[in-house]
């Protein structure tokens, strides 16, 4: 717990609104999102189911700034510090793509629910409260959240093209570990989602939200959004340093990972 605070730059304090909030924005601002690590931990056992996540490891890369994570990662080990700290913490998972194939969590506070996502690649840097429709708004992006008229589930919409698109469903019940578990090696079977058939990194800001994938970079800015194209291995190593502060991260062979699956299968599964 306190080398995860010390990792976030936050003091340790008691469980309440603002602390909860300030924790929140620390993880989104401090931590990656990014998918060469899934890449790389599927190269490494071919064939076979990929380990199970490791807190203990995970943390490490990301105090060596060797990594970030996706979904399973980043909302895994965050809950962990959630209830460490003394919070009522509930995993629950979504539907992106298949159902099961998103985790975020529920925070009581009170007689609130919260819906924290820190691992959505968006800067969610609020606790989401259900009560209410609530909106996001940075970097020239847009989200909406809401409940449905059960209020079983919470739902994520996104302004794209000029219209609210729908993009996550939340089943705000408690995640069962075996779904979870499957999802998880789900993503990692090749051809099967986005995590093994892109690359992907993104980095939330107050100002920006840096997506690289595959061989694109695109920032979003209140001004607009501009991409641009990543030349080589030069050049993504030099924006896994620089633009995501993960100097670590084993960038290179992460894309080497992802080009011999795009060779193998085709193209992108889905999205993050």
């Amino acid at each position: 717990m306190r080398r995860y605070l010390a990792l976030l730059g936050v003091e340790l304090r008691g469980p309440d609104r603002s602390a909860l909030a300030e924790l929140t924005r620390a993880q989104v601002l401090s931590v990656p999102f990014e998918n060469v690590t899934s890449l790389l931990r599927r190269r490494t056992h071919p064939g076979q189911p990929v380990p199970p996540v490791d807190p203990e490891e995970i943390l490490a890369r990301w105090e060596g700034r060797g990594g970030g994570g996706v979904c399973f990662e980043l909302a895994y080990l965050f809950g962990r510090l959630l209830c460490a700290l003394g919070y009522r913490v509930q995993s629950v998972l979504g539907q992106i793509t298949f159902p099961g194939s998103h985790q975020a969590l529920i925070v009581r506070l009170g007689d609130a629910d919260l819906l924290v996502d820190v691992g959505n690649g968006a800067p969610f840097f609020e606790p989401i409260p259900l009560g209410e429709p609530f909106e996001v708004r940075r970097a020239g992006l847009a989200y909406r959240f809401s409940l449905d008229v059960a209020g079983a589930v919470a739902v994520q919409d996104r302004w794209i093209e000029g219209k609210w698109t729908r993009f996550c469903r939340y089943e705000l019940r408690p995640a069962d570990p075996r779904i979870r578990a499957a999802a998880y090696q789900r993503h990692h079977k090749l051809g099967e989602t986005w995590v093994t058939g892109s690359l992907t990194l993104i980095r939330c800001t107050e100002e920006e939200v840096l997506l690289l994938r595959d061989e694109e970079l695109t920032r979003f800015t209140a001004g607009g959004k501009r991409t641009d194209r990543v030349a080589g291995s030069d050049d993504y190593s030099r924006l896994a340093a620089e633009a995501f502060g993960l100097p670590a991260l084993p960038i290179e062979d992460g894309v080497r990972a992802w080009r011999e699956t795009a060779a193998a299968f085709g193209a992108r599964a889905g999205q993050p």
